[in-house]
């Protein structure tokens, strides 16, 4: 089996990754320390979440009956979604049976299982194991017999192993054999090539404890996935190599703690450096703050044509956002040179990357030198800006989706500290996750209109259910650590074991025509002649562009905590 079902959580979890997954420098040389599965996927079930005090705003939100309903809009678009995956392995001719696997995919997002995918790839064995009800046992045999038969796999034959007893299909088609198995409350799935190797232990287990597993303890869910070894399914992959990633998810109190572990193929590009804070740039009503360390090699890694006008690449970058009606995020990137020199090759080089990379990008860019002040104007509801800046003796580069304002309120010193002096750290981000999401579902509106795309729809599924699950929402920080040469951690303490950025990009993922197996925004609206993008050079900014540059003041904070959270 090339692709499985992919619960809520498990998605969550995989969001994590892409920052610091860029690092994979796989090659030569390299020493893979990673020796599971493909895929492996372990959930607790929601019967089994925690209880108590614990994991509070996870369990309401489980709960919600709109989140039923995005469980059943997933369930769906996964079954739709398993005919273009397979198409390739299966006969000619047969016919989408999203209807015949709904009922698994419901199951496999709320009943105890797991799920594990072993290469390599090109000759996979899959194995299933989940608890269900005995009708919904049934339910499993009686619509997996009949997808065998429409999409040709075999005539089913009555089979039993370990005292369980189902049936199986065989062809010759790789992969050549379907086994379905039951013992007492479990049913066993095995796809691959006979014999197969990994359902026999499963089913010893099932027969001497009555279970094939032990019960998770402490997380209600554990996955790890081989990232390098799936980028023949998934090209995207050659692009942003992601490492191999083990990770869990349980309760710490009233929230919920994410632990992922990043192996990578050889050693990580990244020494530490002391931390370059831009304490006079970040201010009140603080609702996000991030610190990272190596970007510099996740630019580097990421492939294309990447000139910023930056040489040398930055290695460190900030990001903020502060308490407003509408999204404001801001940056600041250290520099090694004098900054106004940066700024006029970033002035010349970054208007030309945006124009190229963006496709139908709108607007006009105008450019101040006497003030090192790069602005793309004539844009809907934002004016983003870049500026040379100095904070102290450090020269900085400094922007946002709006100027930033004028008068600034300091941040007390304890968020900083949770990042100075620290020497193994590589990326520190804390938020106030009910504002985040707000400004991320402001974000992608703002992304559509700035590309001539019609705004996505507020009233599906995946947007009813942002709607509800925002009240609920509160504090979430996160870390990455260097644990060793070939191996990162990341520890989250959140609601839901995503950022805010992270819930609005899992509901645009899922509102994409082409989800789970595409990411995409609404289609383009074709641009004329005067909606393309321009690029003018000035000495001052044009008359114009005069007002809208002014700073813009930021509604003071009416709610939310205005420091990092204590350790």
């Amino acid at each position: 089996m090339k692709k499985v079902p992919l619960a809520l959580g498990v998605m969550a979890l995989s969001s994590l990754l892409v920052l610091v997954g860029c690092l994979d420098q796989t090659g030569p040389g390299g020493t893979p320390r990673y020796q599971g599965p493909l895929f492996r996927y372990h959930y607790g079930g929601r019967t089994h979440l925690p209880t108590g005090t614990n994991a509070v705003a996870y369990r309401a939100i489980d709960a919600l009956p709109v989140t039923a309903e995005l469980r059943a809009e997933v369930a769906q678009k996964f079954a739709q979604a398993t005919l273009r995956f397979w198409s390739k392995d299966l006969p000619p001719g047969v016919t989408d049976q999203s209807a015949l696997l709904r009922p698994l995919f419901d199951d496999l997002m709320v009943a105890p299982a797991l799920v594990e995918v072993r290469g390599p790839v090109g000759n996979t064995e899959t194995v299933v194991a989940i608890e269900l009800s005995e009708d919904r046992s049934q339910l499993w045999n009686v619509k997996l017999r009949q997808l065998a038969t429409a999409w040709r796999l075999g005539t089913p034959k009555e089979i039993s192993a370990e005292g369980a007893r189902g049936w199986e299909t065989k062809r010759a088609q790789a992969p050549s054999t379907l086994q379905f198995l039951q013992a007492g409350q479990w049913v066993f799935l095995g796809l691959g090539q006979d014999p197969m190797k990994a359902l026999l232990p499963l089913l010893t287990e099932a027969r001497k404890n009555g279970r094939p597993l032990l019960a998770l303890r402490e997380s209600f869910l554990e996955m790890s996935v081989d990232f390098p070894a799936l980028k023949a399914w998934f090209p995207i992959l050659g692009r942003y190599p992601l490492p191999a990633a083990v990770a869990s998810m349980s309760a710490r109190g009233e929230q919920v703690r994410t632990d992922v572990r990043l192996h990578y193929a050889q050693r990580i590009p990244w020494k530490p450096e002391p931390w370059r804070l831009p304490t006079n740039f970040v201010g009140e009503p603080l609702t996000s703050f991030t610190a990272m360390q190596g970007v510099a090699a996740l630019l580097q890694a990421v492939k294309g044509p990447m000139d910023l006008g930056l040489n040398p690449l930055p290695n460190q970058a900030y990001l903020w956002g502060i308490s407003h009606p509408q999204c404001r995020i801001y940056f600041a990137v250290p520099v090694a040179e004098e900054g106004s020199k940066v700024m006029n090759n970033v002035a010349l080089k970054l208007p030309k990357f945006i124009a190229s990379t963006v496709y139908n990008a709108r607007g006009d860019f105008f450019y101040n030198s006497n003030r090192s002040h790069l602005a793309w104007v004539n844009l809907p509801h934002v004016i983003p800006v870049i500026a040379a800046e100095k904070d102290g003796n450090s020269d900085f580069l400094v922007g946002g989706d709006v100027p930033l304002p004028g008068k600034r309120t300091p941040v007390p010193d304890q968020l900083f500290a949770q990042v100075r002096g620290r020497t193994n750290l590589l990326y520190y981000d804390w938020e106030y996750t009910q504002e985040r999401v707000t400004h991320g579902k402001q974000f992608y509106q703002l992304a559509c209109l700035a590309t001539g795309r019609p705004v996505p729809s507020t009233n599906s599924v995946a947007k009813r259910w942002l709607s509800a699950i925002t009240p609920l929402l509160t504090n979430t920080a996160t870390e990455v650590t260097y644990v060793g040469p070939q191996e990162l951690g990341l520890a989250r303490k959140s609601d839901l074991g995503l950022t805010g950025f992270e819930i609005a990009t899992l509901s645009t993922w899922i509102d994409s025509p082409g989800f789970p197996l595409d990411f995409s925004l609404p289609p383009v609206i074709p641009f004329t002649t005067s909606d393309s993008l321009t690029h003018r050079m000035t000495s001052a900014v044009p008359r114009s562009a005069t007002g809208p540059l002014k700073p813009l003041p930021a509604k003071a904070a009416t709610n939310g905590p205005l420091t990092a959270p204590k350790k």
